[in-house]
């Protein structure tokens, strides 16, 4: 029996390295676990124990880490330069959206560079098409160039940069946020997302504990407004099928994020892509509302897509 219950631990020692070889290349996990093997079998066959075995060895942690960070090393530098990139193409978009709304609102950012302003009710802000044409320009190089400029960038000068480009972009909320302030707020968090990127180590981190706390957050933000409006619809507004769609796909959208949905998360981010878009085409009352609801559920979305481990996977996958 007690052969059997040694048997028994190297076995189990064996299926847990095994596990957390899963995210190295196949044929490298395979000839380390071989070499283990190996090893416990010759120790054995020099009258050792597997508990004395096992104890030379060190926890199945300890002997995969070598391999894993020797792999997870280059893959983790790909996977940041990627979402790096995506940010500066995502960037650069908001960058165009946010110089489109800039030049139709008044008390903006181009009132404080250019000044002049029609009255209300009278379209554009500006009689110049020079002028508005120069203002969406500078707007776009603030928001769009000046922010995607980071994922041009490698090591302490992205750093710096990326860190100056935030700061930035922060003031310019902070100084407008009793107007337009809030729609430069996709532009902001795409810059201290860049931040967060370039201050990351190329080394393979444990991102699950951060992960979860993410997903709370983000679920709870989705759904909130789901909760809100489907009390106003029993209350105070007519249910249509507009309200009906809108609640489906939020809680789909929501329920997705807290579970790690794959879908859900694509949802979600192509839900905030299309409101940031229709707030540029349709500038009515709920301007504010659409921005605000679309940076939400894009930027939450678009975190989950670049950072959550997917599920049934290991190795970090993403």
């Amino acid at each position: 029996m007690a052969s059997t219950a040694e048997q028994y631990s190297a076995e189990a020692y064996l299926r847990e390295l095994g596990k957390l070889l899963r995210g190295a290349p196949r044929d490298m996990g395979v000839e380390l676990l071989e070499d283990v093997a190996q090893h416990i079998e010759d120790g054995r066959a020099l009258g050792r124990d597997d508990d004395q075995i096992l104890a030379a060895l060190g926890s199945p942690e300890a002997v995969a880490a070598p391999l894993m960070a020797e792999y997870a090393a280059p893959q983790e530098r790909a996977i940041l330069r990627r979402n790096s990139l995506v940010l500066g193409a995502v960037a650069l978009v908001l960058g165009v959206l946010v110089s489109i709304i800039d030049t139709t609102l008044a008390d903006t950012l181009g009132d404080l560079i250019f000044g002049a302003s029609v009255p209300e009710g009278e379209g554009s802000s500006y009689d110049s098409i020079y002028e508005q044409g120069a203002l969406q320009l500078l707007i776009f190089a603030i928001f769009g160039l000046g922010v995607a400029a980071t994922a041009a960038m490698k090591g302490k000068a992205a750093r710096i940069y990326g860190y100056a480009a935030a700061l930035c972009m922060t003031a310019l909320v902070a100084g407008f946020i009793t107007s337009s302030g809030i729609f430069y707020i996709p532009s902001m968090v795409a810059a201290w997302m860049l931040v967060g990127i370039n201050g990351r180590s190329s080394k393979s981190v444990n991102r699950e504990p951060r992960s979860k706390l993410i997903r709370i957050i983000g679920g709870t933000a989705l759904l909130l407004p789901v909760v809100l409006l489907g009390a106003a619809s029993f209350t105070s507004i007519e249910p249509n099928v507009a309200v009906y769609a809108y609640l489906a796909l939020g809680l789909a959208c929501g329920i997705g994020f807290l579970s790690n949905s794959r879908i859900a998360l694509w949802a979600t981010c192509a839900n905030g892509a299309a409101l940031l878009a229709v707030s540029t085409v349709d500038q009515g009352l709920l301007l504010a509302a659409f921005w605000l609801a679309g940076t939400v559920y894009f930027f939450f979305g678009l975190y989950g897509l670049m950072w959550f481990t997917r599920r049934g996977t290991a190795g970090g996958q993403r």
